[in-house]
Parts: C-alpha cells; sequence; structure tokens
C-alpha cells in the first residue's frame, strides 16, 4: 500500500483521522499502522473501506495499492 500517497489524499480531501475512522469503521490505532506502515499488506476489506470512504476513482485506487501508469509492466 502506498501510504505517502494515502496521507496526500487526506490533506487534499480535507478528511481528519477521526472522521475518516468514525465514517469507516476503522479503528484509529488500526489506521495509524497502515500510516506507520507496522502493516505492510492491509486486508483487501480495509482498503476498500479506504477507497470508498475516499472516493477514490479506479486511478487513484490503483496509486494506493501502489500500482503506477508508468509502472514498467503497463499498469
Amino acid at each position: 500500500m502506498n501510504t505517502e500517497y494515502l496521507k496526500t489524499l487526506f490533506i487534499e480531501r480535507k478528511q481528519t483521522r477521526y472522521k475518516f475512522c468514525k465514517s469507516t469503521g476503522i479503528s484509529s490505532g488500526a489506521l495509524t499502522d497502515i500510516l506507520n506502515e507496522k502493516v505492510k499488506d492491509p486486508r483487501n476489506s480495509t482498503i476498500v473501506k479506504i477507497a470508498k470512504a475516499l472516493e477514490l476513482s479506479n486511478d487513484e485506487f490503483a496509486e494506493l495499492c501502489g500500482y503506477r501508469k508508468d509502472d514498467k509492466n503497463g499498469i
């Protein structure tokens, strides 16, 4: 998971951790662990909750998952 991109999205969308945790049901501790990269591969269900709460486009979702359009794989 691209945590730097997630942090950028929080800033761009003016999302607070408190508001985000309330809307997703993700605990503050779990979010902190994800942002501090203590959790390297969060569950798919957690990633989907994050994407829905931030209303990500397909490209933004791919970026959050660590894929970029300019990767050598063409993704």
